[in-house]
């Protein structure tokens, strides 16, 4: 059986086949296959989705679904690149919300609607029931980190993960367990969620769309510290409980099963990471880890004696992952498991 796993993204889909190395780890197999949606000569650049408050009530218009079939076009074309003559079964990962049976996206912020996605591909691949269920493309990253062959969850008890590209991927492992966010939404709400007082949500400081937007109108210090603060209130809400530290538009419950657990790892990946790791990068990152420090020494003795190492934020505990491929492998591995 030959594992495909497809990460769609909102500008580009990206493909690999996934091994399995040994029980607990797997591998991308080269090359990949990375299509742009832009390189569609149906894919409209200035799509613009209905807003989220009425996608729920909107039909979906012909402009729409326009829209949807050349993405749907595209992760054809990756997943038939990749196939050959053997059997194969494909796992997808797409933002968005899910539909109820979990093979169509329903919501969606920066892209259409395609809620018989799956049906969609299976059709078109003449390969009936190759597609289990629609993935989040957020909780595929965090089990790309557990299951790859240099994962930075692995063998780590409790870890947060934030990755940035055009959207935010949260992802989170707790009591040593991978925790999909929507399981953990009635006390953590995701970073797309959270506000600051300015009705900026998070996710456009953890973003790199979001990043090279703010940085024409705020400092990178500025910048890094609302991130900072956005990082801490996952260490916070983890060991303590929601505090209502930013704004959120549900109510938040203040305990939940994890309490008093200490995060030991905070992953940043994606495109979030790459950024950091550069000189252009250097300083957002740098205002990160002044504003952790800031806020630790503020908080708590636990938090502060675990996080602090001589007065600074301990970087040990921040990790920058240069696993790219991380959903593509979570999405092979979780397939994999599941036959098993």
């Amino acid at each position: 059986m030959k594992v495909i796993g497809i990460d769609g993204g909102a500008t580009k889909v990206s493909g690999g086949v996934v091994e399995r190395v040994n029980p607990n780890t797997f591998k991308l197999v080269d090359p990949t296959i990375d299509i742009q949606y832009a390189d569609h000569p149906d894919f409209n650049p200035i799509f613009s989705p209905p807003p989220l408050h009425q996608q729920s009530e909107t039909e979906i218009s012909n402009a729409e679904k326009k829209q949807g079939d050349a993405m749907v076009d595209c992760i054809q074309e990756v997943i038939q690149s990749l196939a050959d003559e053997d059997d194969f079964q494909v796992a997808i990962a797409m933002p968005g919300i899910k539909t109820p049976n979990g093979r169509g996206i329903s919501v969606m912020a920066n892209g259409p609607r395609i809620p018989d996605l799956a049906d969609q591909i299976e059709k078109r691949i003449s390969s009936p029931n190759a597609i289990q269920r629609l993935e989040s493309d957020a909780d595929m990253c965090a089990w790309g980190e557990e299951y790859a062959e240099n994962g930075a969850f692995r063998n780590i008890i409790n870890a947060y993960y934030l990755g940035g590209g055009t959207g935010t991927a949260d992802g989170l492992k707790l009591n040593g367990g991978l925790i999909p966010f929507d399981e953990a939404s009635d006390w953590m709400a995701k970073s797309i969620e959270l506000k600051i007082p300015n009705g900026k949500s998070l996710e456009t400081y953890a973003s790199m769309s979001g990043i090279n937007e703010l940085r024409n109108i705020m400092t990178d210090k500025e910048i890094g510290t609302v991130l900072g603060r956005l990082i801490f209130e996952r260490i916070s809400t983890i060991h303590s409980g929601w505090k209502n530290q930013f704004q959120v538009d549900r109510d938040i419950d203040h305990k939940h099963p994890f309490i008093n657990s200490l995060l030991d790892r905070i992953v940043i990946g994606q495109r979030l990471s790459q950024f950091f790791q550069s000189e252009e990068g250097k300083a957002i990152f740098d205002a990160v880890i002044e504003g952790l420090t800031l806020q630790c020494s503020n908080a708590n003795d636990t938090i502060a004696a675990h996080f602090l190492n001589h007065g600074k934020f301990n970087q040990d505990r921040i990790i920058l992952s240069n696993l790219r491929a991380a959903p593509i492998i979570g999405l092979g591995a979780k397939a994999w498991l599941n036959q098993c």
